[in-house]
């Protein structure tokens, strides 16, 4: 057996070995990329073989970290395909998952306040091994004077190009673009500038010509052309949006007097919303010719006609609320939709909150149609596509909201989870989707429960990422210089800590990199992106909503399809079963993206 205090001197990585326990020290346990930028050491607790999901073979383990749990499980396996193989030589086509983790380099330059370590190099490559969750580092880049704070990337889904763009609220950011080794190397192959000032949110558009970034500082929506060939940037920008329409920021950085964005209190808030500050665009799945903006400067969703054959941001549709409207601030931040039900969920960074929206697929087919027959937009004005559908608080209902700010929104593969960061809570929320209409009608299909509350083993969790597998979260602790590696419990939604953890200097993002062999793949990918949004789960769910969660009882639900949309939709869950025993690649091009 080998002490708690081994720690291997040589590169090298532990597999685990059957009946075996290896213990480590949580503090000797943390690995400095920063100090030995050379070395990748892997040292961990290893309780049993973890392997990529399996739906035979589901992986049951206790919930550990978990601080609280107020809603059961219906213990039913999810209903979905594997995207990986229980061994690196059966790996469902991905060769290997690397991933792309970046780091802020200069604090001054940004509108919040980061309390770790500055990183003098911003842009890592991990590999990661799915067998036990580990991983190890393959490339360090980027020095701080050249990629200052890269805050946010994309994968590109066809190709092995990564995008990042960096956070500046002085000077414009830049968006660069790398092409990805399977060593992890990078090459850069582009640059192009932002248009804006502390660059947050980058999009690729559904035909994958354009790439759309979001500048938060000053609210500024920019359209970038791409080359769908090599990814590399085809121009700088092409259209650009500005919501302030030319007026000045009224509120100063915070270097010239201006407010931390890190904090919540009423004197904070007063400020960050006296300006518009665009958060991210999302287009929707299902036409792509909308696209939707969260506004935390001012508390809406703002909803815009994308022009997918001009590629631009055309007229804006519509503005809601993104909360229960209650007078006091939400702060949405992101906005993500289900895989397979006509519903979003906005992450509210402020109040603590998501809120779920149903989506009107009908009024986004009447729009793509008017698009396509080159009408005006204009008539669709006032028109929204989402309707409120309930509210939920991502925190214990005793805990002060102002000690808290939400950080990252996703919804689980399987769709059967949402999952949330919380930021001074230092926890992650996972929320269990309900899969069917209650039989007394106020229980909607893809409204939220809770299942609980876990602690991420650090500081500020900005941001955190699955596996391509999607039973492994790597959470990136911003205020205490670690990723920390959690098992994600497919049939209950808990999180258990995998014991792997590694220090990296105020890590913001962590982007899944899925390499593989990308030749004939993308017309199956199309495909299954199609299919893949409209798959009703038959399986009842029993949970019941926690009292800090609001529902609204609608009269229309908006995801019951016609018979037409049904017989069209069994038309094509068949062509994809026809596929997938062609190809045992299951990948869709937002789960490739990360984000």
């Amino acid at each position: 057996m080998f002490s708690n205090s081994w720690i291997p001197t040589s590169p090298c990585r532990l597999h685990p070995i059957q009946d075996c326990r290896l213990d480590t020290l949580h503090k000797k346990n943390k690995i400095n990329n920063e100090q030995r930028p050379t070395t990748s050491f892997c040292t961990r607790r290893i309780r049993h073989t973890m392997v990529p999901y399996n739906p035979s073979k589901l992986l049951n383990h206790a919930a550990s970290s978990v601080l609280t749990t107020d809603a059961s499980t219906d213990g039913n396996s999810p209903g979905i395909c594997s995207l990986a193989g229980s061994n690196d030589d059966d790996n469902g086509g991905v060769d290997q998952q690397l991933f792309f983790v970046t780091s802020y380099s200069d604090f001054d330059k940004l509108a919040h306040g980061p309390r770790g370590h500055a990183g003098k190099y911003t842009l890592r490559v991990y590999r990661f091994y799915a067998n036990d969750g580990s991983l190890v580092l393959l490339h360090i880049n980027g020095e701080a004077a050249n990629v200052i704070n890269p805050a946010f990337s994309r994968f590109h889904p066809r190709l092995n190009v990564v995008y990042t763009c960096t956070e500046d609220i002085e000077e414009n950011g830049k968006i660069l673009a790398y092409q990805i080794e399977s060593d992890g190397s990078l090459l850069q192959i582009g640059e192009v500038d932002a248009g804006g000032t502390s660059t947050c949110y980058l999009t690729i558009d559904r035909e994958q010509r354009n790439l759309i970034a979001v500048n938060y500082w000053d609210s500024s929506l920019v359209v970038i052309p791409l080359s769908k060939t090599t990814g590399e940037f085809n121009g700088p920008i092409q259209s650009i949006y500005d919501p302030r329409q030319g007026k000045a920021m009224q509120a100063a950085a915070k270097k010239h007097g201006g407010v931390n964005h890190s904090n919540n209190d009423e004197s904070t808030i007063a400020q960050r919303q006296v300006d518009p500050h665009s958060h991210a665009l999302v287009l929707d799945p299902f036409e792509g010719c909308v696209a939707y903006v969260p506004d935390l400067g001012k508390d809406l969703i703002r909803e815009f006609w994308y022009d997918t054959e001009g590629g631009r941001i055309g007229c804006e549709i519509h503005t809601m609320p993104s909360g229960l409207s209650t007078g006091k601030p939400d702060g949405p931040r992101y906005i993500e939709f289900h895989p397979k039900f006509n519903v979003a969920y906005v992450v509210n960074e402020l109040s603590s909150t998501v809120a779920v929206f149903s989506v009107d697929r009908e009024l986004l087919s009447e729009i793509a149609r008017a698009a396509k027959l080159k009408k005006p937009m204009d008539a669709f004005k006032g028109r929204s596509t989402l309707k409120l559908i309930q509210s939920i608080k991502t925190v214990p209902s005793a805990f002060p909201t102002k000690l808290n700010t939400c950080g990252r929104i996703c919804v689980h593969q399987s769709g059967r989870f949402v999952i949330v960061s919380n930021r001074g809570h230092e926890s992650i929320t996972i929320f269990r989707v309900k899969q069917s209409n209650g039989n007394s009608g106020k229980s909607r299909r893809g409204t939220l429960a809770q299942v609980g509350f876990f602690h991420t083993r650090g500081e500020t969790p900005r941001h955190f990422q699955f596996d391509h597998s999607g039973q492994f979260l790597i959470v990136a602790n911003q205020d205490s210089d670690t990723i920390a590696v959690f098992s994600f419990n497919l049939t209950s939604g808990e999180i258990k800590y995998s014991g792997n953890e590694y220090r990296v200097p105020s890590p913001n993002f962590v982007c899944s990199c899925p390499m593989y062999d990308r030749d004939g793949d993308y017309e199956e990918i199309r495909e299954q992106e199609k299919v893949g949004h409209h798959i009703h789960l038959a399986d009842e769910d029993n949970t019941s909503t926690i009292p800090t969660s609001v529902e609204f009882d609608l009269k229309k639900d908006n995801s019951t399809d016609t018979g037409l949309l049904s017989e069209l939709e069994i038309a094509r869950k068949e062509i994809a079963e026809l596929r997938k025993q062609i190809s045992s690649m299951t990948i869709t091009p937002e789960f490739l993206t990360g984000n």
